[in-house]
Order: structure tokens, then C-alpha cells, then sequence
């Protein structure tokens, strides 16, 4: 039966890590979701709403997007900010032209009507920064045949990847993964029409897309990671910026062990390994081709 849960068609995710991690997590069975402000890579999710953009360029395209809304008002307003869902549903209903006339001429001489200050930016940056040590994010990609994530995840060739299989019955959190994007173009949210368009918004909604954005994509130069992201948020026993959450034994499917992992670690993993009974365990190696070769221990 398929789970309701379920956002994708993919079987399996991998999740590189150090021998020692590894260790860990098959004898805790369980995975640590991260706040971003753990995270070691300056180009992830900000730790900051600042992207150089000046209140009077944002000034300038929300006069533009208001104007846009009362000229020609959505269907759905539903999203909007109360005051301005007001203005935009009364525009709707029906006003004079002579009274539409007078809101677009004082929109356009000063942009007072709904003009963002450094307060009402920095309100959205004091919510970012609330958010964030609670926010949690599993970070998993798609394939064990990643050279650059064997050295750079997985303590240079000497870890392991965990493969974890998507499973309906068991209700798996990686039913619930999203893709990562890698567009050319920053999306909107960076830019001055893009935070207009975030002031005209409820700020619950106008932070989701903040989120959104920031979590679920990076530059080009990341593409070959392939990555997928579940999040969540931390639970009230939650002591740190962190929360390790259970997965079942069947929801583990193979270990794949390093061409470099140690003989020790090899035996410790193995041994742990034993305690699920339809766990594969894979030895990586690299050929003559300079590829990867996957063969089951004891082939």
C-alpha cells in the first residue's frame, strides 16, 4: 500500500558518513537531523536574511507590485497581508475610477501606502533567526557512486555509505524527501521584486518561501551531489541544536564499506551489521577503469 506520506518514486537514498559515525548509527539505529546552524558550509542555508538588497530598492518594485494588484487584482487573495487583502478585496468589489485614479497616483508619487522600513526587514530577519536552531534537515543524495562525496563525506574513501530503502508499510521520513535544485538564476527571494512580493504576503507564508528557497537549493557547482532534503523541527526533549531520530530495521537496507575504511572498523561495522537480518553489506573497490566496483562481502 502506498504511504500518503509518499512525495517521490525513488526506491532507495543514501546517506555518506565517517566509519565511525557509521558505527553509531547502526548501534543506535537512529539519525541526526541538524539545525543549519550547525552546518560547516558557508554556501548552505543562511545564517542570515541580508542579501544586499536597500529598503529604497525593495521600496521601488513593491510600488510596482502594488500597483499590479490594484490594476488588475488576483483572483485569490487570500495570501495577502490583512491590511492590504482589505484594500485589494474592496478593489475588487468595485470602487469609483476616480478613487482607484486617486490609490494608484498616491501610490506611485510616494509609495507610502505600504512602504517597508528597516524595521519591518529586520522583524523578518528576528524571525529567521528564531527559526533556525530549531529547524532540523536530513541531507541525503541519490547514489553510493559519488567520488567526490566518498572523499568529502565520507573521511576520504575510508567511511561508508548507508542505504536506506523507501518503504511504504514502515511509513520510511524519506517518503517525505524533496529534491535540491541547482538553478543558474538566484530565485526570487533575492532579489528586490521577490521581497516585494514577501511584504505583500501573510509573514507565516512570506517565511515559508524564505525557507523553501534556502533549503532546497544551491548553486550549479553543487549539482553532482544529486541531493534530497527532508526537514522538520526540534521536539521539546530536544537538548541541542540536533535531533536523532529512530528508522527500523528494514528501513536500512545495505552498508556499503569504503575502498580505504580500516580492517578495524571493517570488523566493527560488520559485526554490528549482524543485528539486521536483511542488511547487505557491500565492499567498494576501485578498478583498472578508475570506477567504482561493488561486490557483497564474501563474494
Amino acid at each position: 500500500m502506498r504511504s500518503p506520506n509518499r512525495l517521490h518514486e525513488r526506491e532507495t537514498f543514501c546517506k555518506y558518513m565517517s566509519a565511525a559515525t557509521a558505527s553509531c548509527v547502526l548501534q543506535s539505529r537512529s539519525l541526526r537531523w541538524s539545525s543549519p546552524i550547525l552546518f560547516n558550509d558557508p554556501f548552505d542555508v543562511p545564517r542570515e536574511l541580508s542579501f544586499g538588497l536597500s529598503p529604497d530598492h525593495i521600496s521601488a518594485a513593491l510600488v510596482d507590485r502594488m500597483l499590479g494588484l490594484i490594476r488588475q487584482p488576483p483572483q485569490d487573495a487570500s495570501k495577502l497581508e490583512p491590511k492590504l487583502r482589505l484594500i485589494v478585496e474592496a478593489v475588487k468589489r468595485g470602487i469609483s475610477d476616480e478613487v482607484q485614479a486617486e490609490l494608484i497616483a498616491g501610490i506611485e508619487d510616494s509609495g507610502k501606502t505600504y512602504k517597508p522600513t528597516g524595521v519591518a526587514m529586520e522583524a523578518f530577519r528576528q524571525m529567521w533567526r528564531q527559526l533556525l536552531p530549531d529547524f532540523r534537515i536530513l541531507c541525503l543524495t541519490e547514489s553510493p557512486a559519488h567520488a567526490a562525496m566518498w572523499y568529502h563525506y565520507a573521511d576520504q574513501y575510508r567511511g561508508v555509505v548507508l542505504e536506506f530503502r523507501c518503504d511504504d508499510h514502515a511509513d520510511s521520513a524519506w517518503l517525505a524527501a524533496k529534491p535540491v535544485s541547482y538553478p543558474r538564476d538566484k530565485p526570487s527571494v533575492y532579489t528586490a521584486s521577490g521581497w516585494a512580493e514577501l511584504l505583500t504576503l501573510e509573514k507565516e507564508l512570506a517565511l515559508d518561501r524564505i525557507l523553501d528557497a534556502a533549503t532546497y537549493t544551491k548553486s550549479p557547482d553543487w549539482s553532482y551531489e544529486n541531493e534530497w532534503r527532508i526537514t522538520s523541527f526540534r521536539r521539546p526533549t530536544d537538548t541541542g541544536p540536533f535531533t536523532d531520530r529512530k528508522f527500523g530495521v528494514e528501513e536500512l537496507s545495505a552498508v556499503y564499506l569504503g575502498p580505504n575504511i580500516s580492517e578495524k572498523y571493517r570488523e566493527t561495522i560488520i559485526a554490528i551489521a549482524s543485528s539486521y537480518p536483511t542488511l547487505r553489506l557491500i565492499n567498494v573497490s576501485v578498478g583498472m577503469s578508475r570506477e567504482f566496483e561493488f561486490t557483497a562481502t564474501g563474494d
